[in-house]
Order: structure tokens, then C-alpha cells, then sequence
């Protein structure tokens, strides 16, 4: 399985909104969806695009069982994900549902990934009269700022050749002075980062035994990993961003507005829509 989202969503089994994110961030996060779902009309069809866990369907039916919720992903999802109603392996710029299909139609942490297309999908099925409701990613959230932070580490790392430094160690092969000092420097540059710390020492650990096929799964799951971030990292909406694809959105009335933490840092941003 060699795509990053399949590697993440088919064994991330959290069911978080923001997996990882503090409780108080959690807890913002489900009352958007649940004060959705309460909305939502009587035995309405509901549709979450890129659905990931099915965070979205689980909060809903907590509260709402009336509704049929389905949910979409690209990438291959959980069996607790199936059970909630994600199918994955589901393209968003080409949805395989009728027009106008949904009351519904909702998105968290995944439609500002997609290209236009997506967002122009996410109108198509959407009813007359229906809502539209997207969570994404702040450019200045807390989120996004400390997976960018472990990224850089993360490539500082690949960069100063540790995974090459861990191959040849497996292999019986001496050490690279260059390539040491060149891995201690980007450790020491990042040492606020656990990753800086956890990342050479599982390696090493794997190295000193002779398993090559071990450094080599810790590598393919840190690059992995590292496509992820460096994709949040893109997907992440300043207020431009959100305007350009409040564009995307024709033929829906939307708007568009920043979920503050107590403190005034950005949580995300809340894009909704009618038709």
C-alpha cells in the first residue's frame, strides 16, 4: 500500500475530528457537527466528502439516526470506518452520485485538498435549498504550524542523509563520518522536535541488528508521513485562499469565518453554503 492517505486512514482508528489535536480543539470541532446534524432535515441523505475515519458520520448518528449518511475518501479507509457508512477509493472530482442527492453536504479536513473540481462536485449533489458545510485547515493554526515544524525536522533528517547513513549500517557497512556529523547537525538544528530524537534512535536500533527490511519500513513510513505534512502544509487556507474558493462554490450563497480557540488562535476556518 504504497499511497500516504491509504497508509494513514486504513489503520487510523481514533475516530477524532483532528486526530492527535488537545480535547479542548476536539470538542470545538464536534459541536460545528453537531449543531449541523440537529439542523439537518427529517431522514435527510448526508454526504461527507474525504471522510477519512468517518469522525463526521460518528458524530452525527450519535444524534441524529434518522439521517443516512454515506461518506467518500480517495484513499483506502478502516473496516471502523466501512461500519460508519466511508467508502473509500471514491474520487471527488468525480462523484458517483446523482444531481441534487444530498440535504447534506459536508467536508472536515479534506475538501481543501481537492482541486476545483471537488468543490464544484460538492454543489452538484448538493439539493435545492440544501446546506453545504466545510471545516479546513487554518494557515495560522496550531495544527498547521507544528506539523510544519516536525516536517522540517522530518526532511532536515532525509536531507543530511540519515536513511542512507541507516542502510549502510544494516548492510555491514562502516560509518560515514560526513554523513554523521551532517545527521547530528540537522538534529541538533531541530532539537525541539521529539521526531529529531526518535526517529535516528529507531533506525539505529534496527541498523545495529542487521535488518535491513526494518530501516527500510521506517523509511517508507517516514516518507509517507512526510507527504502528508508537506500536503497539509499546501492545503492550509489564508483568508485569499478561502475567498478563492468560496469561487469554486457557484451557485451557492456562502460565507466564511475563523473557529477561534478561548485564546484567538485559529482552530480553522468554517466555509458553509446554501443552494
Amino acid at each position: 500500500m504504497t499511497d500516504p492517505w491509504s497508509r494513514y486512514w486504513s489503520r487510523e482508528g481514533s475516530g477524532a475530528c483532528l486526530p492527535g489535536a488537545p480535547q479542548r480543539v476536539q470538542d470545538q470541532l464536534e459541536q460545528v457537527w453537531l449543531v449541523a446534524a440537529k439542523a439537518a432535515p427529517v431522514a435527510g441523505n448526508w454526504l461527507d466528502v474525504a471522510a477519512g475515519g468517518g469522525a463526521v458520520a460518528r458524530i452525527v448518528r450519535t444524534v441524529r439516526p434518522d439521517l443516512t449518511v454515506t461518506g467518500i475518501d480517495a484513499a483506502q479507509v478502516s473496516s471502523a470506518a466501512v461500519a460508519l457508512g466511508v467508502r473509500g477509493g471514491i474520487d471527488a472530482t468525480a462523484l458517483p452520485f446523482p444531481n441534487a442527492g444530498f440535504a447534506v453536504v459536508t467536508s472536515q479536513f479534506g475538501l481543501e485538498y481537492c482541486p476545483p473540481a471537488a468543490w464544484a462536485e460538492a454543489v452538484r449533489v448538493l439539493q435545492l435549498g440544501g446546506q453545504l458545510l466545510l471545516i479546513c485547515h487554518h494557515a495560522e493554526s496550531r495544527a498547521v504550524a507544528q506539523n510544519g515544524a516536525r516536517l522540517a525536522a522530518m526532511q532536515a533528517l532525509a536531507q543530511a542523509g540519515l536513511f542512507e547513513l541507516a542502510q549502510q549500517l544494516a548492510v555491514g557497512g562502516g560509518e560515514d563520518a560526513a554523513l554523521v556529523a551532517a545527521v547530528m547537525a540537522a538534529r541538533a538544528a531541530h532539537a525541539g522536535q521529539s521526531v529529531a530524537a526518535e526517529l535516528p534512535q529507531a533506525l539505529g536500533h534496527w541498523a545495529r541488528a542487521g535488518r535491513a527490511d526494518a530501516v527500510a519500513a521506517i523509511r517508507a513510513e517516514a516518507e509517507a508521513e512526510m507527504a502528508r505534512l508537506a500536503a497539509m502544509q499546501a492545503a492550509a487556507l489564508d483568508r485569499a485562499a478561502v475567498a478563492e474558493r468560496q469561487t469554486w462554490l457557484a451557485g451557492l450563497a456562502t460565507s466564511a469565518e475563523a473557529v477561534l480557540e478561548p485564546d484567538g488562535t485559529a482552530v480553522c476556518w468554517r466555509i458553509s453554503g446554501r443552494a
